[in-house]
């Protein structure tokens, strides 16, 4: 017989089944392991001799093999995380910050959650449609769940404000460069479509990808700076209670 796992509400934390787990612990794994499964999935894709080139797409390196295991466990994880830590931020923090601000951010966190979890499912060479919409939505509810985030909190930590600011101008920039790439590469190829031959639509708009990847590795280091920078906002409500 399965027996029903529980979440319940502490101070500072929750408790999940027998096991607590600190607020400050669950936004340290929400950056570190999108930030650990990244690199780890695209080293073993590269070191494997499945990559077409460099520079590639992240979601290139969800291909079949180890780095697909990595890459799906790893970002379904983190999107459950996600949603975990936007929860807990705004359960928390609502009484601080903006309440009506608060609910926008919790509603952003879990959609991005949600849409990442999506996402590690949906490889870009079997369900490129579907990929595409549900990266495009990481990142874009990515983006707006750090901003109204930030927004909300206006007595957040200084260190922890110059980092997010910093980690939100990365990102902007960085997805408009990515996006004006692709989208000019990909004017010519429509004939192709959405489902035909991945590999052969990105060999094609390589040119294009050697802007746009790195541009994707910008903003996604700018969405993990901005993750990160949390942390020190959950420090500072552990230190003011005590």
């Amino acid at each position: 017989m399965v027996k029903a796992i529980y979440l319940k509400n502490l101070d500072y934390g929750v408790k999940i089944g027998s096991s607590e787990f600190s607020d400050l612990t669950i936004a340290r794994i929400a950056w570190l392991l999108p930030a650990i499964t990244v690199p780890m999935a695209m080293l073993v894709h590269i070191l494997s001799g499945n990559h077409r080139t460099f520079p590639i797409f992240i979601s290139e390196a969800d291909y079949p093999g180890l780095e697909r295991w990595i890459f799906t466990i790893g970002f379904c994880c983190a999107g459950l995380i996600q949603m975990l830590f936007a929860y807990r931020m705004w359960y928390s923090m609502r009484n601080d910050g903006r309440r009506k601000l608060m609910h926008i951010t919790l509603i952003c966190g879990l959609f991005t959650g949600v849409n990442l979890i999506i996402m590690s499912f949906a490889n870009m060479y079997d369900y490129l449609a579907l990929h595409v919409l549900t990266a495009s939505n990481v990142f874009q509810g990515g983006m707006v769940w750090a901003l109204m985030a930030h927004l909300s909190l206006p007595n957040a930590n200084v260190k922890g404000k110059k980092i997010r600011i910093r980690g939100m101008i990365i990102s902007l920039i960085s997805f408009i460069i990515m996006t004006q790439s692709v989208i000019r590469a990909v004017k010519d190829l429509e004939k192709f479509g959405l489902e035909g031959d991945t590999l052969f639509t990105l060999n094609s708009i390589q040119p294009a990808i050697n802007v746009a990847a790195y541009a994707e590795y910008g903003l996604f280091i700018g969405l993990i700076m901005a993750l990160c920078s949390f942390e020190f906002d959950i420090k500072n409500k552990i230190l003011d209670s005590e």
